[in-house]
């Protein structure tokens, strides 16, 4: 089976509900930077967590979804891809940002910040240029378990 076939046989994934998370991401991480804020970092990574562990709880998406899309401010934009990998990359940017909380909570604010300006990198590169480093590991692992 071709890569397009699969990917046609693959639930619809709106990407632009993707980009409105990770500007949420982007945007709520910088804020936290700027105006030294440890505890949003910890509702991102909350905010995070929950929306990969289960999609419905997706906050930033679900500000899409339930607000900017219905307004008109925003339009879908589907494709037919897993969103597996997506969930695995924002596990693991939850994962880091959990880490740089419990830095920046623990008094060692230089390690929580630069975790939480990773994220926001990471984010930022995915966003603006389509490049998912947490994609790009899941389909690395995938390969591995793959029998060759």
């Amino acid at each position: 089976m071709s890569v397009e076939q699969m990917n046609a046989m693959a639930p619809a994934f709106d990407r632009t509900a993707l980009r409105v998370n990770q500007a949420v991401i982007v945007t709520l991480l910088l804020v936290a930077y700027i105006i030294d804020l440890p505890w949003l970092v910890a509702v991102v990574a909350i905010v995070m967590a929950l929306g990969t562990a289960s999609p419905a709880l997706a906050l930033f998406q679900r500000l899409y979804r339930d607000v900017l899309r219905p307004a008109g401010l925003l339009r879908p934009d589907i494709h037919h891809e897993d969103a597996a990998p997506h969930r695995f990359a924002q596990g693991m940017g939850a994962a880091v940002l959990i880490l740089a909380s419990g830095a920046l909570l623990l008094g060692a604010p230089v390690v929580g910040w630069a975790l939480t300006l990773l994220v926001v990198a990471l984010a930022a590169i995915n966003l603006v240029f389509g490049f998912c480093a947490g994609c790009f590991i899941f389909f690395q692992i995938q390969r591995l378990r793959a029998p060759h």
